[in-house]
């Protein structure tokens, strides 16, 4: 029953360390992600680094205390294996492209973000979802407050440069880079690189409250309010999401509050940006006739560059693409390649990219296993298409606590249907 599911990530107390664990996963899963801040915050990227260092060097003492007070330290040894297994299997590529870059620049972020997940626990995830709730709640309302401050027709408070180059401006209280911003009208990011990775931190809370089963109303408004982004996947998710709804309760009176609640609050929030809202939101999805695929959609495009150099060498799904003397692929110097299913395997080949594939065929089972969350199952393997994050950073902090969380669940499900299969019917 759901009941003794809940139970799984019921709080419980925590001491000093899990405090600071606690707090140092929210930074990893929400903070690590917002590299524009560091365009317009003088020392903040070196700031972050430090934090990432700190970080570990208290889960190194934390360990080593472990150790000689108990003899043992409890890692996860799930995780480990699979970094074992990811780091010997790219010593393959590193050697066949003759470069240290894999290991040495890389993948610096995989160890840190990996070995810091040592050391999750289960019962960390409740007090983050508390935290990172408020945090975003107030981004996007922060979101809503910038958009309509460029709406009216006022200028940027500060710029700066991204590390990719791109022009970084932030509107009052939300960010924006300049190939999201459309006259009077941006697409706000807060404090993360893009609009999509802004819905990308939205998206992978929504599927852990839904997992924890905190209230759907705040996950509901949470999705709600992620439209701002204008990132054509959220709205598709959004969408999945009301499905969710609808199935969980069944088409009752309270889904009926909900589908009231979205529709009048769309049609309010549209009325007075119909104009450029029809010209920016609904031209995504116009098909074009041609090729079958969203006008709109850059994803397509990448995808479609990606398939041109498979079709011209297919060797570059095993090693992937040629690296110069600096150790960088073409998809390292232009534009044009990523943010695609096959992005993992072009940069890196599979010795690297099965991580990524492992990701999305665990979660296909998860759906299938969890079949009354199937269409968040579904969302997060969507999410994880059009941005293939697996392996670094804050991006790769939010694919291992799905995964952790959604193991519980799997976990829960295997282990009851055994326990039915096992038990003795009544004589």
């Amino acid at each position: 029953m759901e009941p003794r599911l809940n139970a799984i990530f019921e709080p419980e107390r925590l001491n000093a360390f899990d405090k600071f664990y606690v707090a140092s996963l929210f930074f990893y899963c929400f903070l690590l992600f917002a590299p524009t801040v560091y365009a317009i915050v003088p020392l903040s990227g070196a700031m972050a680094n430090g934090v990432r260092l700190f970080i570990v060097t208290v889960l190194t003492v934390y360990a080593l205390l472990q150790a000689l007070r108990r003899g043992s330290v409890k890692i996860n040894r799930g995780l480990l294996l699979i970094s074992f297994v990811f780091v010997l299997l790219s010593l393959i590529p590193t050697v066949y492209h003759h470069t240290s870059y894999l290991l040495v620049n890389e993948f610096a972020g995989f160890y840190l973000v990996y070995m810091f997940f040592l050391f999750y626990k289960k019962k960390y995830l409740q007090p983050l979802i508390t935290v990172a709730t408020a945090f975003t709640l107030v981004m996007l309302v922060f979101s809503v407050i910038g958009f309509l401050y460029a709406f009216t027709g006022r200028p940027p408070l500060l710029t700066g440069l991204t590390e990719e180059g791109r022009t970084y401006y932030w509107y009052l209280t939300t960010g924006a880079v300049e190939n999201g911003i459309f006259g009077n009208i941006i697409r706000p990011q807060g404090i993360y690189e893009e609009p999509g990775a802004f819905s990308f931190v939205i998206c992978t809370l929504c599927f852990l409250r839904v997992f924890a089963r905190r209230g759907n109303a705040m996950t509901f408004t949470l999705l709600l309010l992620g439209n701002i982004t204008f990132s054509m996947i959220h709205i598709m998710i959004f969408v999945l999401f009301v499905c969710h709804l609808a199935l969980t309760y069944k088409m009752n009176k309270m889904f009926t509050v909900y589908a009231a609640a979205v529709l009048t609050m769309m049609f309010l929030a549209y009325l007075p940006v119909r104009e450029p809202v029809n010209n920016l939101l609904f031209s995504r999805f116009t098909i074009n006739q041609r090729t079958g695929a969203f006008e709109g959609n850059n994803r397509a495009y990448l995808f479609g560059n990606a398939m041109d150099i498979v079709k011209q060498d297919r060797a570059v799904l095993i090693w992937g693409m040629p690296r110069d003397d600096a150790g960088l692929t073409l998809m390292d110097k232009e534009w044009g390649y990523g943010e695609n299913p096959l992005a993992p395997a072009l940069k890196f080949g599979i010795f690297v990219a099965w991580l990524y594939y492992f990701y999305l065929s665990f979660f296909a089972v998860c759906g299938i296993v969890d079949r009354k969350r199937f269409l968040i199952y579904l969302s997060i393997i969507m999410m994880l298409l059009q941005r293939p994050e697996f392996y670094r950073g804050g991006p790769a902090a939010d694919v291992l606590i799905l995964f952790f969380t959604s193991w519980e669940i799997v976990k829960y499900r295997i282990t009851k249907h055994r326990g039915a299969i096992c038990r003795p019917s009544p004589s």
